[in-house]
């Protein structure tokens, strides 16, 4: 099965990153629960655009801090064809490959696609920590599974609760490789028939 991995908030703690460096540099103390939705803003900044900023920095993507769990669920998938799918900027993709060879030398397979666009990714499954993207990737076709890496910001108002029978909401890497083999065994069924 291929199996596509979003990088931020699902591999790389990008949200406790770029919290971390709003209080250094602005002196405005957040926690990841504050973040409640993917358009964030803080003092009349949004979040995203503090990101986009940081991750021109290569030093900054390069010291991301790993999600609890997210080496060892990579690990235990596989028996699958998993790769990369990121909407990170150009700018940043050197600095992100990098990274990925220091905390995950087995996902050689990058593919680069815009928020919202994550449909025209070539896989079965998409793990990724944003509603919208997992919408629009079940939706493109019956066959395709979404996994929902829960966030306090991964529910932004879509209609995700229409595709509950293709959709696993997970909070942590353990839920997402139990999610995989649920995945994996329903197509089994389903190749059996």
């Amino acid at each position: 099965m291929r199996i596509a991995v979003d990088i931020d908030g699902v591999l790389a703690d990008q949200v406790g990153a770029v919290l971390e460096v709003i209080e250094r540099e602005y002196g405005e103390k957040y926690r990841k629960s504050d973040v409640d939705r993917a358009h964030w803003t803080f003092g009349g900044r949004d979040l995203w655009s503090e990101i986009g900023r940081l991750l021109a920095d290569p030093e900054y993507a390069l010291n991301l801090p790993l999600i609890e769990g997210s080496q060892q669920g990579i690990k235990q998938l596989k028996d699958h064809e998993v790769f990369v799918v990121t909407a990170r900027r150009p700018n940043a993709e050197e600095a992100t490959k990098q990274w990925l060879n220091a905390h995950f030398p087995c996902l050689i397979d990058y593919y680069h696609a815009r928020t919202g666009t994550k449909q025209s990714v070539p896989s079965d499954v998409l793990i990724d920590d944003l509603d919208f993207n997992i919408v629009e990737f079940v939706r493109s076709h019956p066959d395709r599974r979404g996994i929902l890496f829960v966030h306090p910001w991964s529910i932004n108002d879509t209609d995700i609760e229409d595709y509950a029978d293709r959709v696993y909401y997970c909070p942590e890497w353990g839920r997402v490789v139990e999610a995989v083999e649920d995945i994996d065994s329903e197509r089994d069924i389903d190749n059996e028939r």
